[in-house]
């Protein structure tokens, strides 16, 4: 960037604490992160301040909301899915139902490359790890691994054939697999109806021994016509600018506005260093490098 690019940036960088209730320290850190991945100012400045929000909004810190919002970007690339888009999709999410924007993260993180693999959208792992958050009361994490589970096991032909013979739709009318959460809402649908050695049979296949608790809670859910899933992914749907809304709400604070004359005092700070202060530690500092010169070179 050329210097009055960059004093540019810099203001955009103050702007996004001031707007976020960050300190400039907290900021310039997201700011790091997504300059090391290429990105120019404008899109740097854009992804910094949905990460700030995210962390005011959620409790990551700076290092895992960067991390949160370039899984998903990276992760879902073929829905064209940005920042912002995915900020207030978490947002909207975690205001309805009981499950925090960390929760979502985390389970994003862990899950995120294998959900895509088996067909599963952004909106509908949303709508899955706040269903089965709702029901268990576990955490994103632990959801997170455990859907990447589910999800892979339920692609692999043994498990197709399987729930097949029984009666699932697993195939469309060109014999392509189906979704993972198509196959597993067609199985929820007849699953009441299995024996139980047959439910024991769908359980090792599907779940195994250590995710059998997130299995059974998503599989109850995605049978329900007005169930927790259905309700989520709506709201996930529809989502437009609740992120957004909210960091304006918590603005209004009298925390904000400390902060906010906070960032503005360092600011201003930062200009009168660079106007003063900066020229004659210059002009020091190269004299001191001129001086050190002349003195090595006369003891050598």
């Amino acid at each position: 960037l050329s210097d009055k690019s960059l004093s540019t940036f810099g203001e955009g960088l103050f702007d996004i604490a001031k707007d976020t209730g960050q300190t400039f320290k907290e900021v310039t850190k997201a700011a790091v992160e997504f300059s090391r991945q290429g990105l120019g100012a404008a899109e740097t400045l854009k992804r910094t301040k949905d990460a700030l929000i995210l962390t005011r909004l959620s409790g990551l810190d700076a290092a895992e909301a960067v991390r949160a919002l370039t899984t998903t970007i990276n992760t879902f690339q073929k829905e064209a899915i940005d920042s912002t888009v995915a900020l207030n999709k978490l947002a909207s999410v975690d205001a309805k139902f009981a499950v925090s924007s960390r929760d979502l993260a985390e389970a994003l993180g862990r899950v995120g490359s294998a959900a895509t693999d088996a067909g599963v959208t952004f909106d509908e792992l949303l709508a899955s790890v706040a269903s089965v958050a709702q029901i268990t009361g576990r955490s994103g994490a632990v959801i997170g691994n455990s859907l990447k589970t589910i999800f892979t096991r339920v692609g692999r032909p043994e498990t197709l054939d399987t729930l097949e013979s029984l009666g699932v739709a697993v195939r469309d009318l060109q014999g392509n697999t189906l979704p993972a959460l198509r196959v597993l809402s067609n199985l929820a649908n007849v699953y009441d109806d299995l024996n139980v050695s047959q439910k024991s049979q769908i359980d090792a296949l599907t779940a195994g021994i250590f995710q059998i608790n997130v299995f059974k809670a998503a599989i109850s859910d995605l049978g329900k016509e007005f169930g927790i899933y259905k309700s989520a992914l709506d709201t996930a749907n529809t989502a437009t600018d609740a992120a957004i809304k909210r960091n304006e709400e918590l603005n209004t604070t009298l925390s904000a506005k400390l902060n906010r004359t906070l960032q503005t005092l360092t600011q201003a700070g930062n200009k009168v260093g660079t106007i003063t202060l900066k020229p004659v530690l210059g002009n020091l500092i190269g004299g001191a490098g001129n001086i050190g010169e002349f003195v090595n070179k006369q003891l050598t």
